[in-house]
């Protein structure tokens, strides 16, 4: 695999179990391929020292979190705003990119660019918010007692419907701009674009928010990615990923 850098750091992602820390270990392991080390520490997500260990390194206790080890020993280096700690999945991905990399995700051509740009701020943005939104109405009612849960999902119900009927947009958006020139969000290669979305759309599939017959080229997309090798060796290393149960 050309374009890949002489690796200075190796990261360590804290991966809480089904959580967007995929999108951190599935570019991992494409560079895998390549030879760039990386470590993993798989946390339970109702583990009683999870949160305590993802505190540890940042305030916030978020997955993906992800320290460096400088291969040479050199000194700590403040690359966000704690040394040698990164956390924000879009930027992590930035620095997979920078760091391990020569141009590999980098979009040729102008226009990929821009649209590589478009779809990393939409997959943080209006695609994840959104599925975030219905998630939590449904969650919020099975935390209550009999009968306030019936009587709440009953509540809640126009509400999930009228953020599902937003997600049609949403995954119409996503739908137009691929084609079999550009398979990719990024365009006509894989990208950083990918890896952030990819996440948000398990949530989508697992938990049926999403009719993928619907929409055939993300479909595709969808498909191709559940295939790549890297892709199913991230799921493996990660351990447990069921964004349906969040076990």
């Amino acid at each position: 695999m050309a374009g890949i850098k002489q690796q200075k750091t190796i990261p360590t992602v804290y991966n809480m179990s089904s959580s967007k820390a995929i999108s951190a270990l599935w570019p991992l392991e494409e560079l895998a391929d390549a030879g760039i080390k990386y470590k993993v520490v798989n946390l339970p997500r109702r583990g009683a020292d999870t949160y305590k260990v993802l505190k540890s390194h940042f305030p916030l206790g978020k997955s993906p979190t992800v320290t460096l080890e400088h291969v040479g020993g050199e000194a700590e280096v403040t690359y966000q705003i704690m040394p040698n700690v990164l956390t924000e999945t879009r930027l992590i991905l930035q620095f997979f990119s920078d760091h391990y990399t020569d141009g590999v995700w980098v979009p040729e051509s102008e226009e990929d660019k821009r649209r590589d740009t478009f779809f990393q701020e939409f997959a943080h943005g209006s695609l994840i918010t959104k599925i975030d939104h219905i998630l939590t109405f449904e969650v919020i009612p099975t935390m209550l007692f009999f009968p306030m849960r019936y009587l709440t999902l009953l509540m809640v119900l126009p509400i999930r419907m009228h953020f599902m009927k937003d997600l049609t947009v949403i995954y119409q958006i996503m739908e137009d701009p691929l084609s079999e020139e550009k398979p990719w969000f990024s365009g006509k290669n894989i990208g950083l674009a990918d890896f952030n979305t990819i996440f948000a759309m398990d949530m989508a599939v697992q938990r049926g928010y999403i009719q993928l017959e619907k929409y055939p080229m993300l479909a595709k997309w969808y498909n191709t990615v559940q295939d790549r090798p890297a892709y199913k060796r991230a799921k493996e290393v990660g351990e447990v990923y069921d964004c349906a149960t969040f076990a």
